[in-house]
């Protein structure tokens, strides 16, 4: 009986240490790695001491017991993922000092992790399968996290996303100085979101909270992230302000960066790719503005563009995921018009993502230009001046309508 018990233990262990080991960040594979060879040993030994003592029918018994322990154990390590995203933010308790006079200014961003987290990938993972925009068998899971893993150590380990957006928000409270009395920022997947920072100011005294929305403003998940944070925002008047993307700064800021890139190519060969996020097209239903301010941002710039000597018809609009057209079939649309100058440039993207950093160069690859074109890729805004600008601005305009 103790051999069977055995067999069973480290069939499911050795399942469950497999999934942990996809899964596993580099500083606990050494753990998993271990967990998988011991349980393994242990189903091996007990695989063998049954095979000896047995006849066939008893080997086949054995072989299905340990088929079902591994089995078992790999299921129900790969459903746990999904249910590995940490405890929900407690809610402080209410300061007793006086109500703030100033406002306080929130950025909320959904920039990825500086480094791969299981918790971090769970929420991403949990919404894109609880919203219906993939379906994923639980047994494919352990493997959407190898994907992730995987990324982030082509990316070398560390996305400086989060610390962009950090330095943005720095930026927008030295440009606001005086006007609102703190600058917070809160992450769609990961901590602090914005229901934990909503709640925290309500907590210190805060009744005015400005919400700026830093990425693809109005998307599915900076929604979401704001329809959750309701239920704390009783007492606080919450106003968002207006999308950095309907800025002429900013605009002109992205046309003269790709120019830039032209010189000694006549206009007539230049073709521009202007790149968004992309995302589900489920999503697009409940996050429509999303996309409509996205779509003013680069019309203004493809008519900015056109001023400067390009022809509209080269100047596209395309996205790195999910949505179409893709950058495989923008460059080569714009290679068979003739283009031997074609600039990529991130567009709304105002930090790297994964995508932008690793995705882009296969897509391009992938549309097999000839040797006589030249693609050109723009890196996403970053902390550029002029974003800083874009987003503090849109926070006065908040702040101006909220002293009203």
């Amino acid at each position: 009986m103790l051999l069977w018990l055995g067999l069973l233990v480290g069939g499911l262990s050795a399942g469950a240490c497999l999934v942990g080991l996809l899964v596993a960040p580099r500083r606990i594979e050494s753990i998993a790695v271990l967990g998988t060879l011991l349980s393994a040993l242990l189903a091996v030994r007990s695989f063998s001491a049954i095979a000896r003592a047995s006849d066939t029918h008893g080997i086949g018994l054995a072989v299905f017991f340990l088929a079902a322990g591994m089995t078992g154990g790999y299921w129900v390590a790969a459903a746990a993922l999904l249910r590995s995203e940490g405890p929900a933010p407690r809610t402080p308790p209410v300061d007793p000092r006086p109500v703030r006079v100033l406002p306080a200014v929130i950025v909320l961003s959904c920039a990825e992790a500086p480094r791969y987290r299981i918790a971090s990938t769970a929420r991403v993972v949990d919404r894109l399968v609880s919203s219906g925009a993939v379906r994923l068998p639980t047994s494919a899971l352990p493997f959407v996290f190898l994907s992730e893993k995987t990324r982030y150590r082509a990316l070398g380990g560390y996305n400086p996303a989060r610390a962009t957006v950090t330095a943005i928000a720095d930026g927008i409270a030295r440009e606001i100085d005086g006007l609102a009395e703190t600058v917070e920022v809160a992450w769609c997947d990961s901590t602090p979101n914005l229901r934990a920072v909503v709640a925290d100011l309500g907590g210190r005294g805060y009744r005015s909270v400005v919400l700026l929305m830093l990425g693809p403003d109005g998307s599915f998940p900076m929604w979401q992230a704001e329809r959750n944070a309701l239920p704390d925002m009783s007492p606080i008047r919450l106003t968002r302000a207006p999308s950095i993307w309907h800025s002429d700064e900013l605009a002109r800021r992205l046309a003269d960066r790709i120019i830039a890139t032209t010189s000694g190519v006549a206009p007539s060969n230049v073709g521009v790719v202007l790149a968004g996020e992309g995302q589900p097209t489920v999503w697009t239903s409940v996050a429509e503005d999303w996309s409509e301010r996205e779509n003013y941002f680069n019309q203004r710039v493809r008519l900015m563009l056109a001023e400067r000597g390009i022809d509209e018809c080269h100047v596209l609009m395309s996205w790195i995921e999910w949505q179409t057209p893709d950058i495989t079939e923008s460059v080569r649309h714009l290679a068979a018009l003739g283009c031997r100058r074609i600039v990529i440039a991130p567009s709304t993207l105002p930090y790297l993502t994964l995508a932008s950093a690793l995705d882009l160069k296969h897509l391009i690859s992938a549309a097999r230009l000839p040797d006589d074109v030249l693609v050109v890729t723009l890196t996403p805004w970053g902390d550029d001046a002029s974003i800083v600008h874009a987003a503090a601005k849109a926070v006065r305009d908040a702040l101006e309508r909220l002293a009203r």
